[in-house]
């Protein structure tokens, strides 16, 4: 009989009892059997009154034990690699029907899913005692399953015992618990001091042995009465949306499911007691219970699993009848007696496979780039990225610059120095200085921290061979050998135009002596605190434009190569598509990893980039647009079907209300986001 079962039948037994005592008064002897009887119950009962409570736990580095009930805990911070969103409906319910498969849970086993103050989190639960060997094993296998679905990371130390955070139940609220029964010592006289000083001594017995304390932790207004999902066949489709549904209304609630042994025979047995009562003794009114079994047996058999199911939420569930209850934070931890019989399907509705915060990292830099479709937010931790590279892709229009700027602001807010390549004029209200390249710009013929001039020789040589299409590479070589090295850069190739036999490679290196820096040299310290890097001026001659682009990556590049650091500071490039076809740009990707340097690279298009690039750059941020360049996309980016949809339905930013469709990348997690553009940031352009 479980708990909700029980206090029904104290709440009656109750009733009738007194309303007895006013006809003779030593029923209220009757009442404090009762009382003896449901003890336990009663007892948590009073004592939710005031405060909400938990079981006494005893905590431990990385578990927690209910001794009462024998229950060991521990938990884990999860985040879903999978997004409910793009998954489709026959997608979602096949995962998670093989995951509570491979949980193997049984009678005596709980997994535990609560989403609270923003966090995912997982609980392993088993009744068991010292030493915990079947625990131990079960925990190893939930935590290598629910591996293979969500990041996942163990909580221990301070940790958890900020989640446990129970407290002592305070003795003026045990006083008041126990006063109100006092009622009925005026209404029946000496009698009624029996079924009190019963009460009372229940209440102090289970207060005084430690059984409950109040819970400062996680705590739940609502606990499920009854299972809906069970009375009818759910299809696929009726599972994603009824989670949709879910996950778009409720943003605080805990799961708990367990193995369910029992259901599968019950269920035959009590459709042939229905079968029998209708047909064999006409009772109309055993039609019901006949159709609710068949459905249970036809679920069954499709492949369901027999589960237990508890929700505990501190909003209204419908399909769940979750009803407000002072027990729902003591059920959260002692979930035996107020489980549920349940499918696989009821529980895939609740299981959190929404938002997503791209780290378990507990100390790190956390931007916020949006929210999912159901409000979720959808955030990235800088700190657990492999690189700070990210790549940002989108049509003219759809907010691209925009939504750069807006995670640009919050780096620069996060104390990062940020050095933006802005050929547009498009970066010039993010504060920072601003520095037109034709007047001073960086002396990359004499990098920092690299002493070999052969190297600088042939990375420029390089660069002026992909910039302005010379294959002659001996020649650049000859011409520029003697003289890089040598100070400023002006100088060294207004020396080489001199030297050069080439009337071509003459024009190229007047045009880069007399159209870049002309006033003097950027300092390392102004990279390093932060700079805008206007383009403007020399826009129009496109060649000059990807020559000077490569050359102040490639002198950031030579500040940062070598080192180990966090992620200091980050270069932005948009209009990117000038150097992303470089040979040199996988180079400097691939070299700056974990360096203290992340580069954003923003442009259009991904034509002419190599596959190795993508796949170097951890994060990318793919904005929705038009048919012909979500097809340009699909085969660089990989895009599923929900994936394309959901991208072709992008509207300029000004008609979503300064938000913009978009899909997050990282590597193996896909999120579905709706970019959320700082309105204080937009310009005119955009």
């Amino acid at each position: 009989m479980n708990f909700n079962t029980r206090v029904k039948l104290l709440a009656l037994a109750s009733v009738i009892t007194i309303i007895s005592s006013f006809v003779t008064r030593y029923a209220l002897i009757v009442l404090a059997v009762i009382i003896l009887a449901f003890r336990e119950d009663v007892a948590i009962l009073a004592l939710s009154i005031r405060h909400p409570v938990q079981p006494q736990l005893v905590i431990r580095d990385n578990y927690v034990y209910d001794p009462v009930n024998k229950l060991v805990h521990s938990f884990m911070l999860i985040e879903p690699l999978h997004d409910l969103l793009r998954l489709g409906e026959d997608k979602f319910t096949n995962l998670i029907d093989e995951m509570l498969l491979r949980l193997n849970l049984c009678d005596r086993c709980y997994v535990t899913f609560m989403v609270t103050g923003g966090r995912k989190i997982a609980r392993v639960s088993m009744i068991d005692e010292p030493p915990f060997s079947g625990f131990r094993d079960f925990q190893a296998n939930v935590v290598k399953v629910l591996g293979d679905y969500f990041m996942v990371r163990m909580l221990k130390g301070d940790e958890l015992k900020t989640i446990i955070n129970q407290l002592q139940y305070p003795v003026s609220s045990l006083i008041t618990v126990l006063t109100p029964p006092l009622i009925l010592v005026p209404l029946f006289g000496a009698l009624g001091v029996i079924p009190w000083i019963t009460y009372a001594a229940v209440v102090v017995w289970y207060y005084i042995s430690g059984g409950v304390m109040v819970n400062g932790g996680l705590q739940f207004m609502r606990i499920s009465t009854r299972n809906g999902l069970m009375t009818s066949k759910v299809t696929q489709t009726d599972v994603y949306l009824l989670a949709k549904a879910f996950h778009n209304s409720v943003s605080e609630y805990a799961l708990v499911i367990s193995g369910n042994s029992e259901l599968s025979s019950l269920a035959t047995r009590e459709y042939h007691k229905a079968s029998e009562s209708l047909v064999v003794k006409e009772r109309g009114k055993s039609y019901p219970g006949l159709l609710y079994w068949r459905n249970v047996i036809d679920r069954l058999t499709s492949g369901e699993l027999p589960l237990r199911i508890l929700l505990l939420s501190n909003s209204n569930v419908d399909h769940m009848g979750t009803v407000k209850s002072r027990i729902a934070s003591y059920a959260l931890w002692a979930p035996g007696e107020f489980l549920l019989s349940g499918l696989s399907h009821d529980a895939a509705v609740f299981i959190p496979l929404t938002g997503g915060r791209l780290s378990l990292a507990n100390d790190g830099r956390v931007i916020r780039i949006g929210q999912d479709s159901l409000g979720k937010p959808v955030e990235v931790d800088l700190d657990s990225l492999p690189a700070g590279h990210m790549l940002l892709v989108g049509p003219t229009g759809m907010g691209k610059s925009w939504a750069a700027r807006s995670i640009l602001a919050k780096l620069i807010k996060m104390g990062i120095g940020v050095v933006v390549i802005d050929p547009h004029g498009e970066y010039l209200n993010l504060g920072l200085p601003i520095v037109d390249v034709s007047e001073r710009f960086v002396n990359f013929t004499s990098p920092p921290n690299i002493h070999n001039v052969k190297d600088v020789t042939l990375r420029i040589a390089q660069s002026i061979s992909e910039s302005f299409g010379i294959e002659d590479l001996d020649m650049l070589l000859s011409d520029l050998g003697g003289v890089i090295g040598h100070g400023d850069f002006r100088l060294v190739f207004s020396n080489a135009a001199k030297r050069t036999l080439s009337i071509e490679l003459s024009y190229i290196y007047d045009l880069i002596s007399s159209e870049l820096g002309r006033r003097g040299f950027i300092k390392q310290e102004e990279l390093l605190s932060g700079i805008i890097l206007s383009f403007r001026s020399i826009l129009p001659n496109p060649e000059l434009t990807a020559f000077a682009m490569s050359q102040v990556m490639a002198y950031l590049y030579s500040m940062f190569a070598g080192r180990r650091a966090r992620l200091s500071n980050v270069l932005v490039v948009d209009e990117a598509y000038y150097v992303m076809g470089s040979g040199l740009m996988e180079l400097y990707v691939r070299g700056l990893r974990k360096s203290g340097l992340g580069v954003m690279l923003i442009t259009q298009t991904l034509t002419n980039v190599s596959a190795t690039l993508i796949q170097n750059i951890p994060l990318v941020l793919v904005m929705g647009g038009p048919d012909s360049y979500i097809l340009e996309l699909m085969s660089h980016l990989r895009l599923n079907q929900s994936e394309v949809e959901w991208l072709r339905l992008g509207l300029a930013p000004h008609m979503m209300g300064s938000r913009s469709r978009a899909l997050l990348i990282e590597g193996p997690i896909r999120r579905q986001v709706l970019v959320e553009l700082d309105p204080s940031l937009k310009p005119i352009s955009d």
